[in-house]
């Protein structure tokens, strides 16, 4: 072969390793988008199912009478707009939220927020978020 066609086979060769990295990138953010769009109720579901979610157990340290007093109530973590939102009872705002990319959860975790984990207060909470990192 000739230095011209080496030439025009690398630059041929280069013209298609440019396209298939385009169509790679643009598979890759419809594939994201979809995703996200996909599972994310705007207010929380009613029914809250915690069959995979084992809680971590209360150090023996705690007092349980300050821990009673200080519930005020369920909170609901659940997918809220493609990452996972904590809500209070009867508000449609999320209290706190959780900017993990939902969609590249196992699908069990993601079944499992879309029916919503129970809290019972703030800080378990935030521990349902943490396991979720």
């Amino acid at each position: 072969m000739t230095h011209k066609s080496y030439k025009t086979l690398t630059i041929l060769l280069l013209i298609v390793t440019v396209i298939a990295l385009l169509l790679a990138a643009v598979m890759l953010t419809l594939g994201r988008s979809s995703a996200a769009a996909s599972g994310k109720p705007e207010s929380p579901p009613e029914k809250s199912v915690t069959s995979y979610y084992t809680p971590k157990p209360s150090p023996s340290q705690e007092n349980s009478e300050i821990e009673e007093n200080t519930t005020g109530g369920d909170f609901l973590v659940t997918i809220y707009r493609g990452g996972i939102g904590v809500f209070q009872p009867g508000k449609s705002v999320p209290v706190l939220t959780k900017h993990t990319e939902v969609y590249l959860l196992p699908q069990e975790d993601i079944d499992l927020l879309r029916k919503g984990i129970r809290a019972r207060d703030l800080s378990h909470a935030k521990e349902i978020l943490e396991d979720f990192d």
